[in-house]
């Protein structure tokens, strides 16, 4: 199904336009960023919408999601609650915002499912089974550019749910996040167009004539050696080089520097090798995981990921300083490419004002990154109005309860990273 046959089709060049409220009222809010988008859009015709909104709204976000896709008109809008939101250079913790971005692109088709829906993934299946059975129920096309991903952390198990979508989406990415507004089951609201629900997840698969890049950057600092699993069950390592994996993890703590140990505070997690081909390992080789748990009886180590015998691990810190060189490495690289159209951006709710010490670390950087000249950013404050004057880079996203982006050709679960998906009309070289 193609959308948006207005002014977008008849110049034939895509738009995008995004749109933030930290107005109290829901109401208001959301219709104060439906009618400011849609008029920086500059036409009635979006193909699609990505709607995002605070704990404060969450009661009435079946009423927020219906004013927000009569107003638009957008062909498929997906909305997720969120501790916080962003839009364009603007993070909005601990108040009311909501947040949106439209899209308005000649020849783009939007085509959602839900991912209680898809396939039950078998233990072993074969490359064919993506192709013909999952793929086909994730909408993927012959010219497939991109997954957007919206799910509620407590009622979809993404272990191998999201592996099958990275296979069966031919090396596009898959990008987007986790909900974040509640810490239990049916706190959280995820929703397609004017329907809401409090578990599951939405997919949006795009194709047509857009690229679509996804950059995750990396928000730990490695410590300690790397160490081998020789035992493990599940998400319980028991052994790291032969020995009780909690005795090996104390003697590397054991181990550090004074400076480095003051790092620990707060808190250790667990990195595990993208690729273990490679000859060493550095920034952006691991996956980032939590250490929920230490069992004293047995000394293992509780994760929130599947581990196996034969995978690499290195202890990580969440850092500050290796945060904000990461981003700005990353968005130097994407500089050196076509400017994007816009962009959607999911960080960690560990990130933000809690690990930079202020506030509009993460959307600053990547809105400083592509919009030359970009007027000062007003201090948000509940019930004010926003506006910063000539918009730059279409910006909307929320902080997640886990983001979700590419590392080389397949897309992961992550944390304390920033996932960012850049929409560009020409294609990145």
């Amino acid at each position: 199904m193609i959308f948006g046959m207005d002014a977008a089709d008849q110049t034939g060049i895509p738009r995008y336009a995004s749109a933030l409220s930290v107005r109290a009222d829901s109401a208001s809010a959301a219709k104060e960023v439906s009618e400011r988008a849609l008029e920086r859009l500059g036409t009635d015709s979006p193909d699609f919408g990505c709607l995002f909104f605070t704990p404060h709204h969450v009661g009435r976000a079946q009423e927020i999601a219906a004013m927000v896709s009569r107003i638009t008109g957008a062909g498929q809008l997906v909305s997720m609650s969120a501790a916080g939101v962003i839009g364009d250079g603007i993070e909005i913790e601990n108040l009311p915002g909501i947040s949106l971005l439209l899209g308005a692109v000649p020849g783009l088709r939007v085509r959602p499912f839900k991912l209680q829906d898809l396939p039950r993934v078998p233990e072993r299946p074969n490359a064919d089974w993506y192709k013909e059975i999952f793929a086909p129920a994730m909408h993927i096309e012959q010219d497939h550019v991109c997954t957007l991903m919206f799910a509620d952390p407590f009622s979809v198990p993404l272990v191998r749910t999201l592996p099958a979508m990275s296979k069966a989406s031919r090396s596009a990415p898959v990008v987007g996040g986790l909900a974040s507004s509640g810490s239990a089951p049916g706190q959280n609201v995820i929703g397609i167009n004017d329907q809401t629900m409090t578990s599951g997840g939405i997919g949006l698969s795009l194709s047509g004539p857009v690229f679509v890049d996804g950059v995750v950057s990396q928000g730990c600092a490695p410590i300690g050696p790397t160490m081998v699993v020789t035992k493990a069950k599940g998400n319980i390592i028991l052994e790291l080089g032969g020995r009780r994996a909690v005795e090996t993890i104390r003697d590397a703590v054991r181990s550090l520097p004074v400076s480095k140990r003051a790092m620990l505070s707060k808190g250790i997690l667990l990195g595990r090798v993208i690729n273990e081909y490679k000859d060493r390992f550095g920034q952006g080789d691991f996956l980032i995981r939590k250490v929920e748990s230490i069992e004293q009886t047995n000394g293992a180590i509780i994760s929130d990921d599947l581990f196996r015998v034969g995978q690499t691990v290195q202890m990580h810190v969440r850092d500050a300083k290796t945060a904000k060189a990461d981003l700005s490495m990353v968005l130097d690289a994407q500089k050196l490419r076509a400017a994007p159209d816009a962009g959607l951006v999911f960080t960690c709710i560990r990130r933000g004002s809690q690990l930079f010490g202020k506030p509009n670390h993460d959307a600053s950087a990547i809105s400083r990154s592509f919009t030359p000249a970009q007027a000062g950013v007003e201090q948000a404050k509940s019930g004010s109005h926003i506006d910063v004057g000539q918009q730059g880079l279409p910006l909307a996203g929320a902080f997640a309860g886990g983001e979700i982006g590419p590392v080389g050709q397949e897309s992961y679960l992550h944390t304390m990273t920033t996932s960012l998906a850049l929409f560009r009309s020409t294609r990145p070289v």
